[in-house]
């Protein structure tokens, strides 16, 4: 048996397909032949589907890791772009196309129809991918397929998606990317420590399509993944996980065989954390085990908002979390989404003079809340919607005929008015700690997605977090 698995992703900076990592581990451990094709890396990808697709496989799979960059200053619609590789997979080979990925899960009938493909994995692959595998292979049934989307009598079905249980996979070995490329030209490489989050933020589709029930891996297999990456010579890291520190328990005991195996000396990475789990004793594991930074999902300095976003902490514990990472030497952002429902300008000028007061190394600035109808909120918001969506007034985007969300529809309180930006814009200042994007000027947009100041601070050498490294370019300080 034998599949192409395709990257089609051709952001720059470049980020790390990881899932295609762990997909070719799970298919080499069943016995399945993979070839690659890395449209970032791949100079003529074209060119490279022709060579490998000569072959006949049983199956293309093509991982969608982003429908839109959820960002409201660009609204870019990131799933058209891979069209074109879609077309010339269809062209070279009668090979069934499979999608999956985080981008895929959120929509996955909807993808499926836009890119006219006949399969499509929900959740983690690596399971039904191989099944799906096998099950063509064998002209078997599709329905014992755990997370598989397909057409079947005029309809779109889908199989229950399994928890994957990441204690018991061998995901340490990383052979299939080009890891090295991703951190000269991406400044980094993404790992994860676990799959699915128990939060239950209101705007966010991340519980619903990994699941509120967390799976951990076990921490010497994390070890020895870091590990083998070191030895091809990365050195700086990013969590992968929605949030590092949900199950805190979990969190501590992989910093702590990090510390064992002797690693917290010789490589520095970044996470992204929850400010509800967060001690004196995390972030002193965190920052021995190596961890350099940490990008806070605070989304608000505001208490009733925080509770209207779904959140369990306080403005209280934002002040706490910054006087921990100073303590113990880690650099922090506060990530901040403003715009939703029964936003007003004094809950934002509370948080920006929070912000101001706290002094997180960077603040990031989201208005505009991408709203997806799987979650409370973009169903809370559909619900309400008297009239076409085009009437309301909070409403941003791509409003006819889109009824799924699919391409992007941002919510941004009408009672902000219409001069919120320049407003925000105003409050900021000059205060260069505050990344905040903007719908008229480009150059002020902070988004990392095909952000040329980013691409070339890289070849320069600069590595970590593309936020640090923004900060570092700004404070004209070294590469890390």
């Amino acid at each position: 048996m034998r599949i192409v698995l395709v990257n089609p992703n051709p952001m720059k900076p470049p980020v790390t397909p990881v899932s295609l990592d762990y997909l070719g581990s799970a298919c080499q451990n069943a016995g399945i032949d993979i070839d690659l094709v890395d449209c970032c890396v791949e100079s003529d990808w074209s060119k490279k589907l022709a060579q490998v697709l000569t072959e006949k496989p049983i199956l293309v799979g093509v991982t969608v890791r982003n429908i839109d960059d959820s960002y409201f200053a660009s609204r870019d619609f990131s799933l058209g772009r891979i069209i074109p590789v879609l077309e010339t997979i269809k062209k070279l080979t009668p090979a069934p196309i499979c999608l999956g990925g985080v981008g895929f899960s959120i929509f996955p009938s909807e993808v499926l129809k836009f890119c006219d493909v006949p399969y499509g994995i929900c959740g983690g692959g690596e399971e039904g991918l191989v099944k799906l595998i096998v099950a063509l292979s064998d002209n078997m049934e599709l329905e014992s397929v755990p997370g598989l989307v397909w057409m079947k009598n005029g309809k779109y079905r889908k199989n229950h998606v399994l928890p994957v249980s990441l204690g018991k996979i061998d995901l340490a070995s990383r052979f299939l990317i080009d890891n090295a490329y991703y951190f000269n030209n991406g400044g980094q490489v993404g790992f994860e420590t676990k799959r699915g989050c128990s939060l239950n933020c209101v705007y966010c589709p991340e519980p619903l399509i990994r699941g509120k029930q967390v799976s951990v891996r076990n921490p010497q297999n994390i070890v020895t993944e870091l590990t083998n990456l070191y030895m091809r010579g990365i050195t700086v890291f990013h969590t992968c996980d929605s949030e590092f520190n949900c199950p805190y328990s979990h969190a501590v005991l992989v910093c702590k065989a990090i510390i064992e195996s002797g690693l917290g000396n010789k490589i520095k990475w970044y996470a992204y954390c929850s400010p509800e789990y967060f001690t004196e004793e995390l972030a002193y594991v965190m920052r021995h085990a190596g961890c350099v930074g940490i990008d806070f999902g605070a989304d608000h300095g505001d208490d009733k908002m925080l509770r209207r976003l779904g959140h369990g902490y306080t403005s209280d514990d934002l002040i706490r979390i910054r006087e921990i990472c100073l303590k113990h030497h880690i650099i922090c952002m506060f990530d901040l989404l403003l715009g939703s429902p029964g936003e007003t300008k004094e809950s934002i000028e509370t948080t920006i003079r929070l912000m101001k007061k706290i002094k997180p190394e960077r603040v990031g600035i989201s208005l505009g809340v991408r709203l997806y109808p799987i979650t409370r909120l973009g169903r809370k918001i559909l619900e309400n919607s008297k009239g076409p969506l085009s009437e309301n007034p909070s409403l941003f985007g791509d409003l006819e005929d889109n009824p799924s969300f699919l391409r992007p529809v941002y919510y941004c309180d009408a009672n902000l008015g219409e001069d919120v930006e320049d407003w925000l814009h105003r409050m900021v200042g000059n205060d260069p700690r505050f990344l905040l994007g903007r719908r008229i000027d480009a150059k002020l947009n902070y988004n990392y997605n095909d952000n040329p100041e980013l691409t070339e601070a890289i070849k320069r050498g600069h590595r970590g977090a593309y936020w640090d490294i923004l900060r570092r370019l700004s404070e004209g300080i070294p590469p890390l």
